[in-house]
């Protein structure tokens, strides 16, 4: 049987090869549960739950039993977890959307949590909650929630995202499983290769030729697509648009779609 961990950083750093010289090619969130493929200390080999392996500073996640406790998930982009329940008490950790933690006591708007390691501290009640149902509107909104949050490369939370983390992310809180990489997900129901066919949600994807896809972006309708360029930005296939990019269109590739 693998053994499981959970990791135990707001962010996790995920690496091609067990060097902190390799390539980033993902990251992991805080209560996030892995599966333990490898040792080679200081870095230990991990499967995360959409099938990535990877290499991870073995000091960021802890083996340990799950305790006992009420799943409550980050809504807030950033949440500050302190070791008493008051904003002036020191912090331990920080959290960002989408971390599902574990609640042990409620107490005049705070939450104790229960780190994966057993620590405990205290965060604010207002910051967590349920995300709503995958609709095409929803999807619009939460990816637009995070315009302006920068480009990095292996990133896929409000600390950073990359193009295809940045799509897994948003899909992902809204309950729609999509693949790590933009060309496993464009392997997925191709619709057209015309832009123009574009519906609102439906992923779109770019590369330099039709076999060698290398970015993503989410169509807002009428030629136009949000995607992780730099930062998460606004774009255009419309040239008489101010945001029109030439570059995009011509390497659009294809318009694929994600629905429940």
């Amino acid at each position: 049987m693998t053994p499981n961990a959970t990791i135990n950083v707001s962010v996790s750093n995920h690496y091609c090869e067990p060097s902190y010289a390799s390539e980033i090619t993902s990251q992991g969130i805080l209560g996030e549960r892995v599966e333990i493929l490898e040792y080679n200390p200081p870095f230990t080999k991990i499967r995360q739950a959409d099938g990535y392996e990877s290499w991870i500073s073995t000091d960021q996640i802890y083996e340990g039993i799950v305790q006992n406790g009420t799943d409550i998930t980050v809504k807030s982009h950033f949440v500050r977890i302190y070791r008493e329940p008051s904003i002036f008490s020191e912090g331990i950790k920080d959290a960002v959307i989408g971390c599902i933690l574990t609640a042990t006591i409620e107490k005049e708007g705070w939450y104790k949590i229960r780190l994966p390691d057993g620590s405990r501290g205290w965060a604010e009640k207002k910051h967590f909650g349920i995300f709503p149902k995958f609709s095409v509107e929803n999807i619009i909104a939460l990816a637009r929630e995070f315009l302006g949050y920068q480009y990095s490369w292996g990133g896929r939370s409000p600390k950073g995202f990359d193009c295809s983390g940045f799509v897994q992310t948003v899909f992902h809180l809204l309950g729609v499983s999509v693949p790590r990489d933009a060309w496993q997900q464009q392997q997925h129901n191709l619709l057209s290769i015309d832009y123009r066919r574009a519906k609102p949600a439906d992923l779109l994807f770019f590369g330099k030729t039709a076999d060698c896809v290398t970015h993503v972006g989410i169509s807002l309708g009428d030629k136009r697509f949000i995607h992780a360029s730099g930062w998460v930005k606004i774009n255009s296939f419309r040239e008489s648009d101010d945001d029109f990019s030439d570059h995009h269109l011509r390497t659009f590739i294809s318009v694929n779609r994600y629905r429940i």
